[in-house]
């Protein structure tokens, strides 16, 4: 898969990065954190320049997470259970997914974007919630800018070591505990929500 990523990206170059990257923001089963990296791997190579490639991976990314949330706020929960199966929305999930942007839409939209299946949604259910657009934008933001820059600058850093490195046991295990980290980080909020509204 990453030989294949790494073809098409180095033929498409920027407008492939960009597609890509709107692609993962609009939630679509996408690997975006791969292609982000492979454009960093690209970067160190002399194929891309690292901060032209940072800001088009930026706008593609906030236009997308725009795009989803518009969908969200305009067309509502009718368009989330008709077409939410082709991004792995139940209805259970997007009850879930309500009550913790309820509780903490900081560290949810930070948090949970990188968080598989619950971040695809976010931009739907933050447009449905009611939230104000220039705070999801602030939120969604702060988590783009740490997205990018920890994929762009991982694959730069890494250049061809990248494929044995994203393969070895010890990436996996680090994998899941930065996912256990996130987790833990958003059930503190819940928590500290939740008390807060007992005083």
């Amino acid at each position: 898969m990453f030989e294949r990523i790494l073809e098409i990206l180095t033929g498409l170059g920027l407008p492939g990065l960009f597609v890509g990257v709107f692609l993962e923001a609009l939630g679509l089963p996408f690997p975006g954190s791969v292609l982000v990296a492979l454009a960093g791997f690209l970067s160190r190579q002399g194929e891309l320049n690292l901060i032209i490639a940072w800001l088009v991976a930026l706008l593609a990314y906030l236009l997308g997470s725009v795009s989803a949330f518009s969908l969200g706020r305009y067309l509502g929960e009718p368009f989330l259970k008709k077409w939410g199966k082709y991004l792995g929305v139940t209805s259970d999930r997007l009850a879930k997914v309500q009550e913790l942007l309820t509780d903490s839409a900081p560290g949810y939209i930070i948090g949970g974007r990188f968080i598989p299946t619950v971040g695809n949604i976010t931009p739907y259910v933050a447009g449905l919630s009611g939230i104000d657009i220039k705070r999801f934008l602030l939120f969604d933001s702060i988590h783009a800018v740490l997205w990018l820059t920890t994929f762009l600058g991982a694959g730069a850093l890494l250049g061809r070591n990248w494929q044995k490195i994203i393969n070895g046991s010890w990436f996996t295990w680090l994998t899941v505990a930065v996912a256990v980290l996130l987790v833990l980080y958003l059930a503190w909020q819940l928590w500290s929500a939740k008390e807060k509204n007992k005083l």
